[in-house]
Protein backbone atom coordinates (compact mmCIF):
# COMPACT_ATOMS: atom_id res chain seq x y z
CA UNK A 1 0.00 0.00 0.00
CA UNK A 2 2.83 2.57 0.81
CA UNK A 3 4.83 1.38 -2.25
CA UNK A 4 1.94 1.87 -4.26
CA UNK A 5 1.20 5.15 -2.76
CA UNK A 6 4.91 6.41 -2.90
CA UNK A 7 4.95 5.42 -7.31
CA UNK A 8 1.91 7.63 -7.39
CA UNK A 9 3.23 10.17 -5.88
CA UNK A 10 6.52 9.80 -7.89
CA UNK A 11 4.23 9.68 -10.93
CA UNK A 12 2.29 13.09 -10.40
CA UNK A 13 5.57 14.55 -9.53
CA UNK A 14 6.96 13.35 -13.14
CA UNK A 15 3.80 14.86 -14.84
CA UNK A 16 3.73 18.03 -13.02
CA UNK A 17 7.88 18.73 -13.93
CA UNK A 18 6.78 17.68 -17.39
CA UNK A 19 4.05 19.97 -17.59
CA UNK A 20 6.81 22.38 -16.55
CA UNK A 21 9.57 21.55 -18.69
CA UNK A 22 6.95 21.64 -22.01
CA UNK A 23 5.50 25.56 -20.70
CA UNK A 24 9.25 26.56 -20.56
CA UNK A 25 9.75 24.88 -23.93
CA UNK A 26 7.13 26.52 -25.29
CA UNK A 27 7.88 30.23 -23.94
CA UNK A 28 11.35 29.65 -25.39
CA UNK A 29 9.65 28.94 -29.18
CA UNK A 30 7.22 31.75 -28.84
CA UNK A 31 10.00 34.28 -28.27
CA UNK A 32 12.36 32.53 -30.94
CA UNK A 33 9.06 32.44 -33.46
CA UNK A 34 8.71 36.31 -33.06
CA UNK A 35 12.44 37.05 -33.60
CA UNK A 36 12.30 34.55 -36.40
CA UNK A 37 9.61 36.43 -37.74
CA UNK A 38 10.78 39.98 -37.28
CA UNK A 39 13.57 38.61 -39.82
CA UNK A 40 10.98 37.16 -42.42
CA UNK A 41 8.89 40.20 -42.50
CA UNK A 42 12.21 42.18 -44.24
CA UNK A 43 11.76 39.56 -47.17
CA UNK A 44 7.88 39.24 -46.79
CA UNK A 45 6.26 42.19 -46.00
CA UNK A 46 4.66 42.49 -48.86
CA UNK A 47 3.01 39.04 -48.74
CA UNK A 48 1.52 40.27 -45.14
CA UNK A 49 4.23 40.07 -43.00
CA UNK A 50 3.82 43.29 -41.51
CA UNK A 51 6.27 43.99 -38.61
CA UNK A 52 5.21 46.91 -36.47
CA UNK A 53 5.92 45.75 -33.01
CA UNK A 54 3.76 46.10 -29.86
CA UNK A 55 4.97 47.21 -26.86
CA UNK A 56 7.27 44.41 -24.48
CA UNK A 57 4.66 44.41 -21.99
CA UNK A 58 2.57 43.06 -24.84
CA UNK A 59 4.88 40.84 -26.48
CA UNK A 60 5.91 39.45 -23.05
CA UNK A 61 1.93 38.65 -22.31
CA UNK A 62 1.39 36.54 -25.43
CA UNK A 63 4.95 34.80 -24.76
CA UNK A 64 3.79 33.97 -21.09
CA UNK A 65 0.18 32.80 -23.21
CA UNK A 66 1.73 30.79 -25.07
CA UNK A 67 3.76 29.26 -22.10
CA UNK A 68 0.89 28.47 -19.90
CA UNK A 69 -0.92 27.07 -22.49
CA UNK A 70 1.36 24.15 -22.37
CA UNK A 71 0.70 23.86 -19.31
CA UNK A 72 -2.50 22.26 -20.27
CA UNK A 73 -1.25 19.69 -22.87
CA UNK A 74 -1.30 15.76 -21.68
CA UNK A 75 2.14 14.32 -20.59
CA UNK A 76 0.74 10.49 -21.01
CA UNK A 77 1.49 8.59 -23.99
CA UNK A 78 -0.12 10.14 -26.59
CA UNK A 79 -3.94 9.20 -28.16
CA UNK A 80 -5.19 9.95 -31.02
CA UNK A 81 -6.45 13.38 -29.45
CA UNK A 82 -3.50 13.68 -27.35
CA UNK A 83 -1.34 13.91 -30.36
CA UNK A 84 -3.32 16.51 -32.22
CA UNK A 85 -3.26 18.81 -29.46
CA UNK A 86 0.54 18.94 -29.19
CA UNK A 87 0.77 19.35 -33.02
CA UNK A 88 -1.70 22.07 -33.37
CA UNK A 89 0.07 24.02 -30.21
CA UNK A 90 3.04 24.48 -32.16
CA UNK A 91 1.71 24.72 -35.80
CA UNK A 92 -1.20 26.70 -34.71
CA UNK A 93 -2.51 28.02 -31.33
CA UNK A 94 1.69 29.74 -30.52
CA UNK A 95 1.40 31.53 -34.24
CA UNK A 96 -2.28 32.73 -33.51
CA UNK A 97 -0.97 33.82 -29.99
CA UNK A 98 2.16 35.45 -30.93
CA UNK A 99 2.34 36.69 -34.41
CA UNK A 100 -0.98 39.21 -34.82
CA UNK A 101 0.24 41.75 -32.14
CA UNK A 102 3.38 42.15 -33.81
CA UNK A 103 1.92 42.62 -37.24
CA UNK A 104 0.74 46.48 -35.65
CA UNK A 105 -2.63 46.41 -38.00
CA UNK A 106 -5.56 45.81 -35.22
CA UNK A 107 -7.08 48.18 -33.16
CA UNK A 108 -5.92 47.48 -29.66
CA UNK A 109 -9.52 46.49 -28.48
CA UNK A 110 -10.12 44.43 -31.38
CA UNK A 111 -6.32 42.35 -31.25
CA UNK A 112 -6.88 41.77 -26.87
CA UNK A 113 -10.74 40.30 -27.96
CA UNK A 114 -9.09 38.21 -30.71
CA UNK A 115 -6.08 37.08 -28.45
CA UNK A 116 -8.22 36.36 -25.28
CA UNK A 117 -10.82 34.33 -27.99
CA UNK A 118 -8.19 32.42 -29.61
CA UNK A 119 -6.35 31.34 -26.12
CA UNK A 120 -9.78 30.84 -23.67
CA UNK A 121 -10.94 28.41 -26.75
CA UNK A 122 -7.49 26.55 -27.89
CA UNK A 123 -7.66 25.94 -23.43
CA UNK A 124 -10.98 24.67 -23.85
CA UNK A 125 -9.92 22.90 -26.47
CA UNK A 126 -7.09 21.27 -24.77
CA UNK A 127 -8.58 20.17 -21.56
CA UNK A 128 -11.86 19.34 -22.62
CA UNK A 129 -11.65 17.18 -25.72
CA UNK A 130 -11.03 13.14 -25.30
CA UNK A 131 -10.71 10.39 -27.64
CA UNK A 132 -14.00 8.74 -27.45
CA UNK A 133 -15.01 4.38 -27.17
CA UNK A 134 -14.10 2.95 -30.45
CA UNK A 135 -16.32 1.62 -32.76
CA UNK A 136 -17.22 -1.83 -34.05
CA UNK A 137 -14.42 -3.17 -36.40
CA UNK A 138 -15.37 -4.53 -39.23
CA UNK A 139 -14.07 -8.69 -40.26
CA UNK A 140 -11.79 -7.51 -43.10
CA UNK A 141 -9.07 -9.80 -44.29
CA UNK A 142 -5.27 -8.54 -44.62
CA UNK A 143 -5.16 -9.47 -48.43
CA UNK A 144 -7.90 -7.73 -49.19
CA UNK A 145 -7.72 -4.15 -47.34
CA UNK A 146 -3.88 -4.76 -48.82
CA UNK A 147 -5.53 -4.86 -52.67
CA UNK A 148 -7.62 -1.81 -52.21
CA UNK A 149 -4.71 0.87 -50.56
CA UNK A 150 -2.23 -0.22 -53.75
CA UNK A 151 -5.39 -0.55 -56.07
CA UNK A 152 -6.17 3.27 -55.40
CA UNK A 153 -2.58 4.47 -55.25
CA UNK A 154 -2.19 2.69 -58.17
CA UNK A 155 -5.56 4.11 -59.96
CA UNK A 156 -4.44 7.24 -58.75
CA UNK A 157 -0.59 8.06 -59.73
CA UNK A 158 -2.10 6.49 -62.95
CA UNK A 159 -4.56 9.25 -63.49
CA UNK A 160 -1.98 12.30 -62.28
CA UNK A 161 0.30 10.85 -65.00
CA UNK A 162 -2.03 11.20 -68.06
CA UNK A 163 -3.95 14.70 -66.85
CA UNK A 164 -0.43 16.35 -66.43
CA UNK A 165 1.73 14.31 -68.28
CA UNK A 166 4.46 16.86 -69.84
CA UNK A 167 4.15 19.65 -67.07
CA UNK A 168 5.41 16.84 -64.50
CA UNK A 169 8.51 18.37 -63.27
CA UNK A 170 10.06 18.00 -59.96
CA UNK A 171 10.90 21.44 -59.10
CA UNK A 172 12.81 23.36 -56.58
CA UNK A 173 11.41 25.74 -53.97
CA UNK A 174 12.50 28.86 -56.08
CA UNK A 175 10.46 28.48 -58.94
CA UNK A 176 7.19 26.87 -57.09
CA UNK A 177 5.12 29.82 -59.00
CA UNK A 178 6.19 28.75 -62.28
CA UNK A 179 5.49 25.06 -61.93
CA UNK A 180 1.82 26.15 -60.45
CA UNK A 181 1.39 28.29 -63.68
CA UNK A 182 2.06 25.43 -66.05
CA UNK A 183 0.18 23.17 -64.42
CA UNK A 184 -2.81 25.18 -62.56
CA UNK A 185 -5.52 25.01 -65.25
CA UNK A 186 -5.26 21.02 -65.02
CA UNK A 187 -7.13 18.53 -63.32
CA UNK A 188 -10.17 19.94 -62.01
CA UNK A 189 -12.31 19.13 -58.79
CA UNK A 190 -12.10 15.27 -59.37
CA UNK A 191 -8.22 15.62 -59.30
CA UNK A 192 -8.16 17.82 -56.49
CA UNK A 193 -9.74 15.34 -54.70
CA UNK A 194 -7.94 12.38 -55.80
CA UNK A 195 -4.55 14.09 -55.11
CA UNK A 196 -5.61 14.73 -51.62
CA UNK A 197 -6.37 11.74 -51.00
CA UNK A 198 -2.90 10.24 -52.09
CA UNK A 199 -0.40 12.91 -50.33
CA UNK A 200 -2.82 13.23 -47.33
CA UNK A 201 -3.57 9.35 -46.74
CA UNK A 202 -2.91 7.14 -48.80
CA UNK A 203 0.68 7.66 -49.55
CA UNK A 204 2.04 8.56 -45.82
CA UNK A 205 0.03 5.56 -44.85
CA UNK A 206 2.21 3.29 -47.57
CA UNK A 207 5.28 5.17 -46.30
CA UNK A 208 4.44 4.30 -42.28
CA UNK A 209 3.54 0.75 -42.72
CA UNK A 210 7.01 0.37 -44.65
CA UNK A 211 9.07 1.64 -41.88
CA UNK A 212 7.12 -1.00 -39.30
CA UNK A 213 7.32 -4.15 -41.51
CA UNK A 214 11.08 -2.82 -42.40
CA UNK A 215 9.41 -3.40 -46.22
CA UNK A 216 10.98 -0.87 -48.88
CA UNK A 217 8.51 -1.32 -51.39
CA UNK A 218 5.91 0.43 -49.58
CA UNK A 219 8.39 3.21 -48.67
CA UNK A 220 8.91 3.77 -52.13
CA UNK A 221 5.93 3.80 -52.92
CA UNK A 222 5.05 6.43 -50.59
CA UNK A 223 8.15 8.39 -51.50
CA UNK A 224 7.40 8.36 -55.24
CA UNK A 225 3.60 8.99 -54.65
CA UNK A 226 4.03 12.24 -52.78
CA UNK A 227 6.82 13.42 -55.13
CA UNK A 228 4.68 12.91 -57.81
CA UNK A 229 2.41 14.75 -56.11
CA UNK A 230 4.85 17.34 -55.94
CA UNK A 231 5.69 17.76 -59.54
CA UNK A 232 2.00 18.71 -60.05
CA UNK A 233 1.83 22.04 -58.47
CA UNK A 234 4.63 22.04 -56.54
CA UNK A 235 2.82 21.59 -53.08
CA UNK A 236 5.89 22.84 -50.72
CA UNK A 237 3.17 21.72 -47.52
CA UNK A 238 3.59 18.21 -49.28
CA UNK A 239 7.07 18.06 -49.00
CA UNK A 240 6.79 19.24 -44.99
CA UNK A 241 4.09 17.14 -43.85
CA UNK A 242 6.22 13.89 -45.42
CA UNK A 243 9.41 14.91 -43.22
CA UNK A 244 6.79 15.52 -40.28
CA UNK A 245 4.96 12.12 -41.01
CA UNK A 246 8.67 10.61 -40.75
CA UNK A 247 9.45 12.63 -37.44
CA UNK A 248 6.35 11.74 -35.47
CA UNK A 249 6.87 8.02 -36.55
CA UNK A 250 10.46 8.20 -34.74
CA UNK A 251 9.46 10.19 -31.70
CA UNK A 252 7.99 6.59 -30.58
CA UNK A 253 9.93 4.04 -28.64
CA UNK A 254 9.15 1.06 -27.64
CA UNK A 255 5.29 2.35 -28.32
CA UNK A 256 5.70 4.81 -25.87
CA UNK A 257 5.98 8.98 -26.54
CA UNK A 258 9.71 10.03 -25.99
CA UNK A 259 9.44 13.68 -24.76
CA UNK A 260 12.52 14.31 -24.31
CA UNK A 261 12.56 13.87 -28.44
CA UNK A 262 9.84 16.47 -29.12
CA UNK A 263 11.79 19.38 -26.43
CA UNK A 264 15.24 18.68 -28.49
CA UNK A 265 13.80 19.30 -31.90
CA UNK A 266 11.29 22.06 -31.22
CA UNK A 267 14.48 23.69 -29.29
CA UNK A 268 16.31 23.33 -32.81
CA UNK A 269 13.76 24.85 -34.58
CA UNK A 270 13.49 27.21 -32.68
CA UNK A 271 16.87 28.48 -32.53
CA UNK A 272 17.32 28.06 -35.84
CA UNK A 273 14.95 30.17 -36.92
CA UNK A 274 16.20 33.10 -36.50
CA UNK A 275 19.54 31.73 -37.88
CA UNK A 276 18.14 30.95 -41.50
CA UNK A 277 16.43 33.90 -41.81
CA UNK A 278 18.85 35.99 -41.17
CA UNK A 279 21.72 34.50 -43.74
CA UNK A 280 18.55 33.49 -46.26
CA UNK A 281 19.53 35.12 -48.97
CA UNK A 282 23.55 33.82 -48.48
CA UNK A 283 22.46 30.42 -49.55
CA UNK A 284 20.20 28.13 -51.16
CA UNK A 285 19.77 25.96 -48.36
CA UNK A 286 19.30 28.05 -45.81
CA UNK A 287 17.30 29.99 -48.35
CA UNK A 288 14.71 26.86 -48.73
CA UNK A 289 14.33 26.22 -45.03
CA UNK A 290 13.35 29.88 -44.39
CA UNK A 291 11.32 29.32 -46.86
CA UNK A 292 9.65 25.93 -46.21
CA UNK A 293 9.78 25.47 -42.73
CA UNK A 294 9.28 28.61 -41.06
CA UNK A 295 7.90 30.93 -43.53
CA UNK A 296 5.39 28.60 -44.88
CA UNK A 297 4.82 25.94 -42.62
CA UNK A 298 5.57 28.00 -38.94
CA UNK A 299 4.55 31.77 -39.35
CA UNK A 300 1.42 31.70 -42.23
CA UNK A 301 -0.76 30.47 -40.00
CA UNK A 302 -0.30 33.25 -37.26
CA UNK A 303 0.35 35.84 -40.34
CA UNK A 304 -3.11 34.85 -41.63
CA UNK A 305 -4.85 35.12 -38.67
CA UNK A 306 -3.92 38.72 -37.95
CA UNK A 307 -4.64 39.22 -41.77
CA UNK A 308 -8.12 37.98 -41.96
CA UNK A 309 -9.11 39.47 -38.52
CA UNK A 310 -7.80 42.42 -40.08
CA UNK A 311 -10.00 42.14 -43.24
CA UNK A 312 -13.35 40.74 -41.71
CA UNK A 313 -12.94 43.43 -38.98
CA UNK A 314 -14.43 45.92 -42.08
CA UNK A 315 -16.16 43.68 -44.29
CA UNK A 316 -18.76 40.81 -44.60
CA UNK A 317 -18.73 37.74 -42.87
CA UNK A 318 -19.59 34.61 -44.98
CA UNK A 319 -21.00 32.45 -42.25
CA UNK A 320 -19.80 29.51 -44.07
CA UNK A 321 -21.32 30.20 -47.68
CA UNK A 322 -17.49 29.89 -49.05
CA UNK A 323 -17.99 26.00 -47.92
CA UNK A 324 -20.13 23.01 -49.02
CA UNK A 325 -21.57 23.14 -45.51
CA UNK A 326 -22.75 26.86 -45.36
CA UNK A 327 -23.54 27.73 -49.18
CA UNK A 328 -27.18 26.06 -48.82
CA UNK A 329 -28.02 28.47 -46.09
CA UNK A 330 -26.61 31.64 -47.03
CA UNK A 331 -25.57 33.49 -50.13
CA UNK A 332 -22.19 33.81 -50.67
CA UNK A 333 -20.76 37.95 -50.49
CA UNK A 334 -17.07 37.68 -52.95
CA UNK A 335 -18.74 37.00 -56.36
CA UNK A 336 -16.66 34.60 -58.07
CA UNK A 337 -13.57 35.00 -56.53
CA UNK A 338 -12.46 32.32 -53.59
CA UNK A 339 -11.96 33.99 -49.66
CA UNK A 340 -8.49 33.22 -50.23
CA UNK A 341 -8.48 35.25 -53.91
CA UNK A 342 -10.27 38.10 -51.87
CA UNK A 343 -7.89 38.58 -49.15
CA UNK A 344 -4.80 38.10 -51.61
CA UNK A 345 -6.44 40.99 -53.78
CA UNK A 346 -6.88 42.94 -50.05
CA UNK A 347 -3.03 42.34 -48.79
CA UNK A 348 -1.41 42.79 -52.57
CA UNK A 349 -4.09 45.45 -53.94
CA UNK A 350 -1.66 46.84 -56.77
CA UNK A 351 -0.47 43.11 -58.20
CA UNK A 352 -2.01 41.87 -61.61
CA UNK A 353 -4.75 39.40 -61.53
CA UNK A 354 -3.13 36.90 -63.06
CA UNK A 355 -0.31 37.69 -60.05
CA UNK A 356 -3.31 37.52 -57.02
CA UNK A 357 -1.99 35.17 -54.51
CA UNK A 358 -4.85 32.70 -53.02
CA UNK A 359 -4.04 33.71 -49.28
CA UNK A 360 -6.10 29.93 -48.50
CA UNK A 361 -5.31 29.58 -44.44
CA UNK A 362 -5.97 27.64 -41.42
CA UNK A 363 -9.29 26.58 -40.07
CA UNK A 364 -9.47 29.34 -37.55
CA UNK A 365 -9.16 32.21 -40.26
CA UNK A 366 -10.24 30.37 -42.69
CA UNK A 367 -13.52 29.04 -41.19
CA UNK A 368 -13.95 30.73 -37.69
CA UNK A 369 -12.92 34.41 -38.49
CA UNK A 370 -14.26 34.37 -42.30
CA UNK A 371 -17.27 32.80 -41.34
CA UNK A 372 -18.73 34.22 -37.97
CA UNK A 373 -15.97 37.32 -37.21
CA UNK A 374 -13.74 36.58 -33.75
CA UNK A 375 -16.15 34.91 -32.22
CA UNK A 376 -16.61 32.22 -35.11
CA UNK A 377 -13.04 30.95 -33.44
CA UNK A 378 -14.63 28.96 -30.50
CA UNK A 379 -17.12 27.25 -32.81
CA UNK A 380 -14.84 26.50 -35.43
CA UNK A 381 -12.93 24.93 -32.62
CA UNK A 382 -15.59 23.00 -31.60
CA UNK A 383 -16.50 21.59 -34.60
CA UNK A 384 -12.51 20.70 -35.40
CA UNK A 385 -12.80 18.28 -31.95
CA UNK A 386 -15.58 16.70 -33.13
CA UNK A 387 -14.36 15.73 -35.88
CA UNK A 388 -10.82 14.34 -33.91
CA UNK A 389 -13.41 12.79 -31.45
CA UNK A 390 -14.90 10.74 -34.44
CA UNK A 391 -11.56 9.51 -35.67
CA UNK A 392 -10.58 8.29 -32.37
CA UNK A 393 -13.50 6.23 -32.47
CA UNK A 394 -12.69 5.09 -35.76
CA UNK A 395 -8.87 4.60 -35.43
CA UNK A 396 -9.60 2.88 -31.79
CA UNK A 397 -6.44 1.11 -30.24
CA UNK A 398 -4.02 0.58 -33.12
CA UNK A 399 -0.14 1.10 -33.12
CA UNK A 400 0.34 4.78 -31.88
CA UNK A 401 3.86 5.14 -34.22
CA UNK A 402 1.24 4.51 -37.29
CA UNK A 403 -1.91 6.28 -36.44
CA UNK A 404 -0.22 9.83 -35.59
CA UNK A 405 2.38 9.68 -38.30
CA UNK A 406 -0.66 8.83 -40.44
CA UNK A 407 -2.71 11.62 -39.39
CA UNK A 408 0.07 13.94 -39.70
CA UNK A 409 -0.42 15.46 -42.97
CA UNK A 410 -3.96 15.73 -41.77
CA UNK A 411 -3.07 17.81 -38.98
CA UNK A 412 -0.62 19.94 -41.29
CA UNK A 413 -3.73 20.76 -43.36
CA UNK A 414 -5.22 22.26 -40.35
CA UNK A 415 -3.14 24.93 -40.19
CA UNK A 416 -3.20 25.93 -43.89
CA UNK A 417 -6.73 25.39 -45.24
CA UNK A 418 -10.51 25.13 -43.89
CA UNK A 419 -11.61 22.39 -41.64
CA UNK A 420 -13.91 20.94 -44.73
CA UNK A 421 -11.36 20.90 -47.06
CA UNK A 422 -8.62 19.18 -44.37
CA UNK A 423 -11.41 16.55 -44.11
CA UNK A 424 -12.49 16.14 -47.81
CA UNK A 425 -9.83 17.01 -49.83
CA UNK A 426 -6.60 17.40 -47.28
CA UNK A 427 -6.42 13.85 -46.37
CA UNK A 428 -8.12 13.44 -43.02
CA UNK A 429 -11.16 11.75 -43.56
CA UNK A 430 -9.96 9.12 -46.12
CA UNK A 431 -6.76 8.66 -43.28
CA UNK A 432 -8.96 8.00 -40.48
CA UNK A 433 -10.87 5.42 -42.56
CA UNK A 434 -7.95 4.11 -44.14
CA UNK A 435 -6.97 3.43 -40.15
CA UNK A 436 -10.08 1.90 -38.76
CA UNK A 437 -10.24 -0.66 -42.17
CA UNK A 438 -6.52 -1.38 -40.88
CA UNK A 439 -7.52 -1.69 -37.19
CA UNK A 440 -10.61 -4.70 -38.61
CA UNK A 441 -7.73 -6.37 -40.46
CA UNK A 442 -6.21 -6.74 -36.94
CA UNK A 443 -9.40 -8.14 -35.39
CA UNK A 444 -9.67 -10.60 -38.65
CA UNK A 445 -6.06 -12.08 -37.52
CA UNK A 446 -7.58 -12.18 -33.97
CA UNK A 447 -11.00 -13.82 -35.11
CA UNK A 448 -9.47 -16.39 -37.94
CA UNK A 449 -6.18 -17.58 -35.74
CA UNK A 450 -8.10 -19.12 -32.83
CA UNK A 451 -10.94 -20.61 -35.40
CA UNK A 452 -7.74 -22.10 -37.43
CA UNK A 453 -6.08 -23.46 -34.34
CA UNK A 454 -9.66 -24.92 -33.67
CA UNK A 455 -10.04 -26.75 -36.73
CA UNK A 456 -6.59 -27.80 -37.10
CA UNK A 457 -7.41 -29.38 -33.89
CA UNK A 458 -10.45 -31.22 -35.07
CA UNK A 459 -8.73 -32.02 -37.87
CA UNK A 460 -5.73 -33.59 -35.87
CA UNK A 461 -8.09 -36.00 -33.60
CA UNK A 462 -9.68 -37.04 -36.91
CA UNK A 463 -6.59 -37.97 -38.76
CA UNK A 464 -6.96 -35.52 -41.19
CA UNK A 465 -4.89 -32.21 -42.06
CA UNK A 466 -6.21 -29.11 -42.53
CA UNK A 467 -4.79 -26.04 -44.62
Amino acid sequence: MVQEQARTEKAGASRAALHLVTALIGGIYAWFLITTYAELSTQWSYLGFWYQPPSPLLTGATIGLSALLGMFLPMHSWTIVGFAKWALYFLLFIPSVIIPPQQGILPMGDLIFLLAVIWSSAAAFILLLSDGKPFAKLRLAPRTFWAGVLGVWAVGNVGIFVIFGETLNIVGLEQVYEQRAAATTLGGALMGYVMGTLSGAVNPFLLVAGITRRQPVLIAAGLIGQLLIYSTLAGKVVLGSTLLTIGVFFVFRNGRVMFGRIYAAVLFFAVLGPIVSVYRAGTGVFSNISDLVYMRILALPGVLVGVYSDFFLNYPVTYLSHSLVGRPFSEYPYGMESVGQVIGRYVTPTAAVAEINNYNANFIAADGIAGFGTLGVPLILFLAGLWLWISSRLIGEIDRRIACAVLMPFVVSLADASLFTAILTGGGGMAALLLYLYRSTEEYGKITAPARLKAQSAGNVRGVRVR
